[in-house]
């Protein structure tokens, strides 16, 4: 407990030496203290804002996510490898999503317009979107295919928001699901996808493709997932493969780091794939109705029964492009 009286003493014993000061200090100890406020205050937004600075729409999630690390030069390979990756390349083509199931991606900022989203889907626990106004970008539209998936980040609210079966009535927007994700987090979390992978994370960007470069982990579908089997960091699985050479949810897949390259008759764009899958690799994510095709960004802007300028320059010809002159009899699964 503590005692009054030796509080009012100290509290006296403040006052007189308060008191006791000429004015003139008054004021230069108030503007010392207002000052070291000031430089705290600015060094903890300066703080926050370096440590934000790092995620953007271009480059998302924390440094140390699984999506912005490269694969160790000496990761062991699964046992299984072999057989699983058979499965998978078994037409010898691993397909590039790039017009149907496109993933299309738009910026929001304070002046985008904002909507309440519904889920339709009830049983799966709370709407991630429950009590948000969500900004969707005029004209903003999920893509054909039947996931009917649409990604929008707001930079400044460190926020992805991401929807699963998307729909826009009259200008009301539900959603059969999704999940919000913090832009510098791990990028995993939430039902966007089977596995639990943000649905902007290891999406192949069209700038990306433009400058020849991927800087993080790729992203694949396949027929063959395995049922209730998945490996981190996936945290959940949608698969439903009783196959041994089944691919598990969250497995990593990656190209033969020992394979030159140079010495393939690569298009501009398949040897920026391959040159990321050397080193960052691919997460395995969701189901698929090929036995193993790739997420890349959709082209909103590309007229209609177009790739996009910058994906037919770099060498693909059309929507699932196979990518066949990559040697995809050489992924490996990492243990």
């Amino acid at each position: 407990m503590t005692n009054p009286e030796a509080d009012m003493g100290k509290h006296a014993v403040q006052k007189t030496w308060w008191f006791g000061l000429h004015p003139k200090w008054h004021v230069a100890l108030i503007m010392t203290v207002v000052a070291a406020v000031a430089i705290a205050t600015g060094a903890f937004i300066f703080r926050s804002q370096t440590t934000s600075a790092g995620a953007t729409l271009a480059n998302p999630f924390a440094t140390n996510s699984p999506f912005n690390t490269t694969i160790a030069g000496n990761a062991q390979i699964d046992p299984v490898s072999q057989a699983m990756i058979a499965r998978a390349t078994r037409d010898g083509q691993v397909y590039a999503s790039t017009v149907e199931f496109g993933i299309p991606i738009y910026g929001a900022d304070r002046r985008t317009p904002r909507y309440t989203v519904n889920c339709t889907i009830t049983y799966w626990g709370p709407c991630p979107f429950a009590g948000k106004q969500v900004p969707i970008p005029n004209g903003a539209r999920p893509h054909s295919g039947s996931d009917g998936a649409m990604v929008v980040v707001d930079q400044g609210a460190n926020r992805i928001y991401e929807f699963w079966q998307a729909r826009n009535s009259g200008g009301k927007w539900t959603a059969s699901f999704g999940a919000v994700n913090p832009l510098d987090g791990s990028g995993w979390g939430g039902a966007s996808t089977g596995s639990g992978a943000s649905r902007l994370g290891g999406v192949v960007r069209i700038a990306e493709i433009e400058r020849g470069s991927i800087q993080h982990a790729l992203v694949v579908q396949s027929d063959n997932i395995c049922a209730g089997i998945f490996r981190s960091p996936a945290i959940k699985t949608d698969g439903n493969s009783t196959r041994s050479d089944c691919l598990p949810e969250g497995a990593r897949l990656r190209l033969d780091p020992t394979l030159d390259l140079s010495t393939l008759q690569l298009t501009s764009g398949e040897r920026t794939v391959a040159r990321a899958l050397q080193q960052y690799g691919a997460f395995v994510i969701d189901i698929g109705g090929s036995p193993l095709s790739m997420s890349f960004e959709l082209d909103t802007r590309a007229p209609a029964g177009s790739i996009g300028q910058v994906y037919e320059r770099a060498g693909f010809r059309w929507d699932y492009d196979g990518m066949s002159a990559i040697p995809w009899k050489r992924l490996q699964v990492i243990r």
